[in-house]
């Protein structure tokens, strides 16, 4: 119910806002606006938030930079980036600001909060700056967070999928092919089991809410259903799922790390640096991070398509690029320019070497710089390949909420000997009141 609350006042204030919009917008569209059919005096001044440090950080300011070199230079647009954190940072910065009047111009928004943020007042439409051609080229899968209500809001920037990743050096201890991950659920479990001679734990695992979304889907189920509004987590298909991993961690060498999903992340990856694990999921986002890591700790990695059950499916993540509501005039222009630049196609060959988030057009496939690339790190072509079975993620307001629902009740299964079915049926009967 929390969520609820936060959402309804959310949508009061940017109601305020609105109406305070003479004085608290004024800020927006006074730095170089015309007056009164006067030549504007002085560049476009934006503010660009972002999220994320290392490598993603780097490629925000590195492309932030390039604007303003180039088209920024050309068009009298000067922009200044700022962090703000995580993506859950910045969407809570990023309310309180826009009740201030301070929001930021442009900024990057996690594709589930679009909807949310959209019907809250805070961001545009901007379908009318894009060109429809241009828009197409997008994969289909990274553009179903894109829309509202069929609008346009929001733009594929640094968009990502989960993939398997597995230390290829445990791989070789332990007498499996170092150049191929498990297809299925079937060779994830015997491959994890013989990575005991290796002396690590095979397959690790976080209660993830992203991570649960993609097995379940290459399972033939989901989190919820198509319209958002019921829980479906505890379908035969849902709860296979949870049979199989908890199975796993008894029988097959699986290794469970409970508790919320960032810190027991971070034990995860403190022991796939320490190679004490061999396989887990996590984004395409960590690809160069995590090849980096292994170069520096004496080991090689693989990536692998998430292992299917019945079907390959994954969902996509990541974030989109969003212009904030009360912008007009050539500030309004000056931040389409901007998106359009972040998101072109040349941006987006930058931003996949760069970060190993994913190449987002469809045209940039044959691109020299990337054949290069995939020649010299075959990695990063899994997320590529995988990419064309990519779906949306669910944008329903109360889903978050409902997200740590399921994501506790799945550790409390993981955790216990409490029966599953009955553990899923309870959570799945709270998140439908979160969700409605």
């Amino acid at each position: 119910m929390k969520k609820r609350v936060i959402v309804n006042r959310l949508l009061t204030l940017a109601a305020v806002a609105a109406l305070s919009a003479a004085t608290a917008g004024c800020a927006k569209t006074a730095a170089g606006a015309p007056q009164s059919g006067e030549e504007a005096q002085g560049p476009v001044q934006l503010t660009y938030w972002y999220s994320w440090k290392d490598k993603i950080a780097e490629n925000n300011t590195e492309r932030i930079q390039e604007f303003n070199d180039t088209v920024g230079k050309e068009k009298g647009i000067v922009v200044t980036a700022e962090y703000q954190g995580t993506y859950e940072e910045l969407h809570s910065k990023l309310k309180s600001a826009f009740v201030a009047g301070e929001e930021p111009d442009v900024c990057v928004m996690e594709i589930a909060s679009i909807q949310t943020f959209a019907e809250g007042g805070i961001i545009q439409p901007i379908g009318e700056f894009m060109d429809q051609e241009d828009v197409a080229d997008f994969y289909p899968g990274l553009m179903e967070n894109c829309y509202v209500n069929g609008t346009l809001y929001g733009i594929p920037y640094l968009r990502s999928t989960p993939v398997l990743y597995y230390n290829k050096t445990l791989f070789e201890k332990a007498g499996l092919d170092p150049e191929q991950g498990p297809a299925d659920w079937k060779e994830l479990a015997e491959m994890s089991k013989k990575l005991e001679t290796a002396g690590a734990a095979g397959y690790g695992f976080i209660s993830d809410v992203w991570h649960y979304e993609a097995l379940i889907r290459c399972n033939g189920g989901d989190t919820v259903n198509g319209d958002w509004t019921q829980a479906t987590f505890n379908s035969p298909q849902g709860v296979e799922l949870a049979e199989y991993l908890k199975k796993g961690i008894g029988d097959s060498n699986f290794k469970y790390y409970s508790g919320a999903a960032t810190a027991a992340g971070d034990v995860l990856s403190t022991d796939v640096v320490n190679q004490k694990t061999a396989m887990w999921i996590a984004s395409t986002a960590g690809l160069t991070n995590n090849m980096q890591l292994a170069s520096d700790n004496g080991y090689e990695i693989g990536t692998a398509f998430i292992p299917q059950n019945t079907q390959n499916k994954v969902p996509t993540g990541g974030c989109n690029l969003v212009m904030t509501s009360r912008l007009e005039g050539r500030e309004r222009e000056a931040a389409a320019e901007l998106i359009k630049f972040m998101t072109s196609k040349d941006s987006a060959v930058k931003n996949h070497i760069k970060t190993g988030y994913l190449p987002t057009r469809q045209s940039i496939s044959t691109d020299e710089r990337l054949l290069a690339l995939y020649k010299e790190t075959p990695q990063y072509q899994v997320a590529l390949d995988q990419l064309k079975y990519g779906s949306g993620r669910p944008m329903a307001q109360g889903y978050m909420e409902s997200a740590k629902v399921y994501t506790e009740a799945m550790d409390k299964i993981m955790s216990s000997d409490a029966d599953i079915q009955a553990v899923l049926d309870q959570a799945a009967e709270d998140c439908n009141v979160l969700l409605k």
